[in-house]
């Protein structure tokens, strides 16, 4: 919502502590969002390939 939405309205925004304290009483572990967004986007990509190729293994033993 725009300032100028927000005069009109008179809704003002809601600081984001109020955001993040839904998503931890929802059960998201903001902790581990926080740990990954500290790291490069390459390091991100690299440890996603990681978890990508041991889930693709496990499916492949699952077969045999």
């Amino acid at each position: 919502m725009t300032a100028k939405r927000q005069q009109c309205t008179g809704q003002k925004r809601r600081p984001p502590r109020d955001a993040i304290q839904k998503a931890i009483d929802y059960g998201i572990d903001v902790s581990a969002i926080r740990d990954n967004l500290a790291r490069t986007p390459a390091e991100r990509l690299r440890r996603h390939q990681i978890a990508l190729d041991r889930m693709r293994r496990l499916q492949k033993a699952k077969r045999l």
